[in-house]
Parts: C-alpha cells; structure tokens; sequence
C-alpha cells in the first residue's frame, strides 16, 4: 500500500462499526482480509497515532508529531502540572504504606491491604475532541501501574453511596425518562464546564467531600474517623499539582462531589429552571427565556472556579449526550445523535 491513510467508504464503515462495537463492550472482527491488512499497516505508521474520540464511538487518526505537541502544550501548564527528575514510585509506595497502617489503626471496621509487588509511574494520553475547533486533546492520565490505583479504588467504593445525586445523570436512558414527564418550557441550552477534571480545587473539594461524609446528618455515619479519611484524600492520589485525574477511579467523584456543592449555593441564590440535569460536566437545561440561562451561568461563575460554556439549540434541536432534544407544544421530542468526527486530524 502507499503512504497515504486509506480514507474509502468501505473502511469507514468498517471502523464506525467497531467504534460503535467497543463503545457497547462487544468484540467486532472485520472479516475482510483487505481492512485487516490496511488497519496493520497504518498502526504500524511512526508518524500517524490512533486514538478514541472524545465522548464519542469513533477512531481519529492524528500526525504523531501534532499528538505529542499538544500534549506537551496541556504539560506546560505550570498551575496543573510539575516536572520531576526522580522517580517517585518508591517513595510513593512506602509513604501508601503509612498511610494504610494509619487508617487501619484509626478504624474497626476498613482493613486496607498493604501494597506488594512492583509498580510503575502513571501515564498521560489524550483523547481527542473532534467536536471542537482545532481537535484539542481531552488528557487522561492512567494510574493502573502506580502503587496508590487499588487503595484509591477502595476509597471510590466508600465514597460512592455519598456523591450527591440532587441534579446528576446515570445514563441517556435516565436522561429520556426525565423529558417525558417535563413538559418543555420556553428555550433550551446546554451548559459545559470547561476542563472541569483539571479545574476543580482538590482541597475545597476534599473539604466538601468531609463535610458530606461526617458533618452531614442526612447520611450514615462512616465511622472512619476524619484525620485517616482526609489522609487517604491528600496524599498521593494525583500526578497534577491541582485538579483530580481523568483516568483515576476517583476522579468523577470528586467532580460530582464539588458540582453538587456548586450546585446547592447556586440554587439558594436563584430560581430553579424548568429543567436542570447534569451528566459530570454538561447539563441540559429548559427555561422560560433565554436570560434566564445567562444568569443562570454567571450564578455558576460567581460561586466556583470553573468557566462555563453555555450552546444554544439550533433550528429548535439541541444534541445532548447521545440525544438529540426538540420540544413540541406538549412533549419533548428525541432520536439518536451522534457528534460529528474527521477521519483524520491533519
């Protein structure tokens, strides 16, 4: 073959098709012997990198060389993000081990295992945000191979029947079932955090999530005491100086933790929307105009350390997670959407 990306309809269709397979958990096997061949040989490509599409069931192929730029552009970032010159793994495995043997002691019914084995750093890559002008990489930093993944997993555990839920999706389906028994209201809009994984404040929200846990008396008690729960927030948990990790396990908790927070200031200083839904970092919301929504916006502002990004409809439609929402008189319409994509990211 040459050395051009091969771009025919017949292996689009082909890769569209295993986007969508993996995005629903199913294996997907091209049976054309061609596709197969074309698929190795382009993975083989040094200068051409294959990665997902953010929030959406696609593959982008992207120059190796503008792949690592930008990545090196979210790693500039000095407020986010530190170089070291020392590997931190060791120290990083013992200083889990005190801690374990803290929180082990301080309670009688969490018995943390200690960590064996070897481990290694974390490790960022990005995904690609094809929906967006200039194709901006949406960073995910992998904590599989580092020592502290299995005791954050544990703490995710915990913490989950805590998160609050007041305004928070589990799924499209969940997000359908709402529209059809709310009644449309004058305008519709979508609200986006923007990079809220990286923006939120790690001690604010570990803050929140303590007062959630122990101070608030509409929860079970945890009866871990809160010197080894905060300690098991504090240290180690992320490679970024501030902001929690895309791709750790507690990274939409305390996303959802610091929104729901943000969210209950909000709605003390304004009226409540005709509908307001958030799934992580997008929200879905109906009002009777659109001014409403502007204020409903700076409200947001005033009270986080988030920008936020509000998208209008279009010709009375508005794509929402994977929905497409347009209201009638008496009922919201909806059919399946899908986010716009390039083969191929120059």
């Amino acid at each position: 073959m040459d050395n051009n990306v091969p771009d025919g309809r017949e292996i689009r269709v082909a890769w569209d098709q295993e986007g969508h397979m993996r995005m629903g958990k199913e294996l997907h096997t091209v049976p054309d012997k061609c596709l197969r061949e074309a698929a190795k040989e382009l993975r083989a490509k040094e200068d051409v990198t294959i990665r997902w599409a953010d929030k959406t069931a696609a593959f982008v192929l992207i120059r190796t060389e503008e792949y690592h730029h930008k990545l090196d552009e979210i790693l500039a970032d000095n407020s986010k993000f530190q170089r070291i010159t020392k590997n931190p793994v060791d120290d990083s495995k013992c200083e889990a081990h005190r801690i374990i043997e803290t929180v082990n002691a301080a309670s009688n019914i969490l018995h943390l295992l200690l960590i064996v084995g070897d481990y290694d750093l974390g490790y960022i890559h990005g995904d690609t945000t094809t929906h967006k002008p200039g194709n901006p990489l949406h960073p995910i930093i992998s904590q599989i191979p580092a020592p502290t993944y299995q005791l954050v997993k544990k703490l995710n555990a915990i913490l989950t029947p805590y998160v609050p839920d007041d305004h928070s999706l589990k799924s499209s389906a969940v997000f359908i079932g709402a529209l059809k028994v709310t009644l449309p209201g004058g305008v519709i809009a979508s609200m986006d955090v923007e990079s809220l994984f990286t923006n939120v404040p790690v001690d604010e929200a570990i803050q929140i999530i303590l007062d959630r846990v122990c101070r608030d008396d509409s929860m079970p008690p945890l009866n871990i005491p809160e010197h080894a729960l905060r300690t098991l927030h504090r240290d180690h948990m992320y490679i970024q100086k501030d902001g929690v990790a895309m791709g750790s396990p507690l990274g939409v908790h305390f996303a959802n933790f610091y929104m729901g927070a943000v969210e209950r200031w909000v709605f003390v200083a304004i009226e409540k929307l005709s509908i307001y839904i958030r799934y992580i970092d997008n929200t879905f919301i109906s009002a009777s105009m659109v001014e409403e929504i502007e204020d409903l916006r700076q409200a947001f502002y005033n009270h986080s350390s988030l920008n936020f990004i509000i998208e209008h409809c279009r010709d009375r439609h508005l794509p929402f997670l994977h929905v497409l929402v347009g209201p009638q008189e008496e009922c919201f319409i909806t059919q399946v959407y899908t986010k716009p994509t390039s083969w191929a990211c120059a």
